[in-house]
């Protein structure tokens, strides 16, 4: 079989999305695929790639076109895909747009379609789901575009969680964050609203108006709107692997407990201990948590996949803080390079890349064939 193996991207986890490729590439020929490689610059263009191994540099020489409804094409001839496998993260990548750019171009995709994506992406909508369905979440208050030119001096409307008689002064900032504080807390986490690997996060134990000013815009660098949620301090950090095994049903294994060394310093799981070769982050497996609490936080998990209507795989993470859950989020589109978590809490949970891959490929081609048995032209036509 073809695959094509989509990596890189315009996004901040362009090289996360290498090294994802990386940690790919061998169990998909373990499983005896052709592998075609199809690389994205920063710039947004597709390029394939020549080589037999995933380089840090993108060559530019094959540029790829995408027609509509007839798929890939290189140099004018059709690049010949059974099926697509992205390890894509962040804007573009994971929020949808490569989802259905990819169904546009009749491609089929492994992992979770365009709506899923988008949902999962956009944290504050993904959690709005999540407490429908009764899955408790962190308390947050999302800060759209009017929000945040407010904040900035603009003439847009005073936002609605400020209450517009206590609006007085010119220190905005300190405005909002006073008012924030009494819906969420003495202590503040900033975050994109939609963006991934821990980028333009802050966490504020002990904020004032300039560090939450800095925080805010840290974050509107890497996302159009800006989430602020308590800071849940003293919290346990708990990662589920949500994978579709099809006839054995919706899996989700583990969880495991995320080991930070850095925590106390930053409050949270930053880029560098995700990523970095210094002090970082690393699971424990099993959790150590009651075996009721695990049992509790797997089935949170799958609740939260269903809820965006999730197909594939994905990995949900949570906090738990003096015996309580919350689901922090639901990433649709998790990291596959050598210290990446997904990987590690599948094979735990006893399921290969291999098999993984094998799963998400019969289902990506199954998907395509119940699609193609579908009317999409009017009656009579």
């Amino acid at each position: 079989m073809r695959v094509g193996l989509i990596y890189g991207g315009r996004s901040g986890e362009h090289e996360v999305s290498i090294n994802s490729a990386k940690g790919v590439l061998p169990p998909l020929r373990n499983l005896g695929h052709t592998i075609l490689l199809l690389a994205i610059t920063l710039e947004g263009q597709w390029f394939l790639q020549k080589q037999d191994h995933i380089a840090d540099t993108i060559d530019t020489t094959f540029a790829l076109d995408i027609v509509p409804g007839r798929g890939l094409f290189c140099a004018g001839e059709p690049l010949l895909l059974d099926v697509a496998f992205a390890v894509t993260h962040g804007y573009g990548g994971e929020d949808g747009n490569l989802q259905g750019l990819c169904m546009l171009a009749n491609l089929p995709l492994c992992g979770c379609n365009t709506l899923s994506s988008a949902i999962g992406m956009h944290k504050d909508v993904a959690s709005r789901l999540f407490s429908l369905e009764g899955i408790p979440t962190v308390p947050s208050v999302l800060l759209l575009q009017g929000d945040l030119a407010w904040l900035e001096g603009g003439k847009s409307v005073t936002p609605s969680w400020i209450s517009p008689e206590t609006v007085q002064g010119t220190d905005r900032w300190s405005l909002a964050l006073r008012a924030l504080q009494e819906r969420l807390g003495p202590s503040l986490f900033v975050k994109p609203e939609n963006s991934g690997s821990s980028l333009g996060v802050s966490a504020l134990p002990a904020p004032d108006g300039l560090l939450f000013q800095e925080a805010v815009l840290q974050a509107k660098c890497h996302s159009e709107a800006v989430l602020v949620q308590k800071l849940i301090e003293g919290v346990s950090e708990l990662e589920c692997a949500v994978l579709d095994a099809g006839a054995e049903g919706l899996v989700a294994a583990g969880p495991a407990l995320v080991v930070d060394p850095g925590k106390e310093r930053e409050h949270f799981l930053s880029y560098d201990h995700k990523y970095g070769q210094i002090d970082s982050a690393y699971l424990q497996l099993p959790s150590s948590l009651p075996p009721e609490m695990d049992e509790q936080i797997r089935s949170y998990a799958k609740r939260a996949f269903r809820a965006i209507r999730g197909e594939g795989y994905a990995r949900v993470d949570f906090f738990v803080s003096e015996g309580r859950i919350y689901l922090n989020e639901i990433n649709t589109s998790p990291g596959m390079t050598g210290t990446s978590h997904f990987p590690l809490i599948m094979r735990h949970g006893g399921y290969t890349m291999e098999r993984v891959l094998e799963l998400l490929i019969a289902q990506a081609l199954q998907k395509k064939r119940e699609e193609s048995t579908r009317t999409y032209r009017p009656p009579g036509a």
